[in-house]
């Protein structure tokens, strides 16, 4: 089996399904099991036949999570994965809790992606688009486009040698970039509506509220990129973001540039991630996540 965390992302995808298809290629059966459905914006990547948002009932030799740095991100009902199989994690993230059976991380890969290409070709995997495709896309969009620190020349290789197997970067980009919804615009009015800087304009903060969704029509996969959007403000240093997922909860999405270690605010809520990009969730209402967020980062 392979899986990785809820809400994924570009590199969460595409490592997935390019280690299932490269599975396929040297003759092995696997699944994916991934809790939430594919966001709108990668329904483009080609996709391993046997994906499945039911933990299966069977056991499997090996349970591969790729991109997960807390074992309990893959979703409700993660403990039982470990009756199933050994565990492998396969992970870039600075704040990996080494929770597999076998660990594979390594903190200076752009992505989990670089490190599943790493493996494909020490096993000699035969590369077709559909395994090129998913690792071009998820160092794409896990770099920021190549914009974040995380960006290494290793990055820049692999998406290169990536389009000798007929992946096209203007067509990845469009549908990444260019193919979202009039909802996601809406939604992003109105979440800027509710903007604050804090510390000489250094802080950015919004909040995304289940009311805002929903009277828009929108969905949360629609908030992603958010807090990226916040970061591109000239003199902020940190982006926050705050995404209601209940009554008295939300999910923290936090961006920094620089020095500033967003991951080491994150831990302190028990989340995790990069020192420029981690996240979290809290307890409370919509003021009281604000003011925690805010004295939790010192600038």
């Amino acid at each position: 089996m392979v899986t990785s965390h809820i809400d994924p992302d570009g590199d969460a995808l595409g490592s997935a399904f390019a280690l299932a298809f490269s599975l396929r290629n040297l003759g092995k059966e696997s699944v994916v099991y991934l809790k939430d459905t594919v966001p709108y914006r990668y329904e483009f990547l080609p996709r391993p036949a046997n994906l499945v948002h039911e933990i299966p009932a069977k056991q499997f030799d090996a349970i591969f999570a790729v991109d997960c740095g807390d074992f309990f991100r893959i979703g409700d009902g993660y403990e039982k994965l470990k009756e199933k199989g050994q565990i492998i994690n396969i992970d870039h993230h600075d704040t990996n809790e080494a929770f597999g059976f076998l660990n594979i991380i390594d903190q200076r890969a752009s992505s989990t992606a670089e490190i599943i290409y790493a493996i494909v070709k020490a096993l000699n995997v035969r590369i077709d688009f559909d395994i090129a495709v998913n690792i071009y896309t998820a160092i794409l969009t896990d770099t920021g486009s190549f914009r974040y620190n995380s960006t290494n020349s290793k990055a820049f290789i692999i998406c290169e040698e990536m389009t000798h197997f007929g992946v096209l970067p203007a067509d990845v980009a469009e549908q990444v970039y260019e193919s979202h919804p009039k909802e996601r615009f809406q939604l992003l009015c109105a979440a800027l509506a509710t903007l604050e800087t804090h510390y000489d304009n250094r802080l950015a903060f919004i909040l995304i509220t289940d009311e805002m969704i929903k009277n828009i029509g929108a969905s949360k996969e629609h908030t992603d990129g958010f807090v990226e959007f916040l970061k591109e403000m000239k003199g902020v240093e940190v982006a926050l973001v705050a995404r209601q997922i209940g009554a008295s909860r939300y999910k923290i999405s936090m961006r920094s540039k620089g020095k500033i270690d967003v991951a080491s605010i994150a831990s302190r809520f028990g989340g995790g991630g990069h020192k420029n990009a981690a996240g979290c969730i809290l307890e409370g209402n919509a003021d009281q996540v604000k003011k925690l967020l805010i004295e939790a980062v010192t600038l």
